[in-house]
């Protein structure tokens, strides 16, 4: 999945434009990641990795859930707009 997520140069170029990434490895930092896995659990009822959480300039977790693939169809990703 990372290489969907990070070598994917419209995926890339849209997240540039539009947003702060930032990138969480589990392993290493778990504490900030069962804050967002809660939040995407609480907006989802469903948990899981990869996953995109989406904040407001605060840190207030307005939107997330596992992050998805191109649809093999449009190429577009569930969460954009195509």
């Amino acid at each position: 999945m990372e290489r969907e997520s990070f070598e994917d140069e419209e995926t890339a170029r849209l997240m540039n434009e539009r947003f702060v990434s930032v990138k969480v490895d589990r392993e290493e930092r778990p504490d900030v990641d069962s804050v967002y896995m809660e939040a995407v659990a609480a907006l989802t009822g469903q948990g899981g990795w990869p996953m995109t959480v989406f904040l407001t300039p605060d840190g207030a977790p307005f939107f997330g859930g596992r992050t998805t693939r191109p649809n093999r169809g449009t190429g577009c990703r569930a969460s954009a707009k195509c």
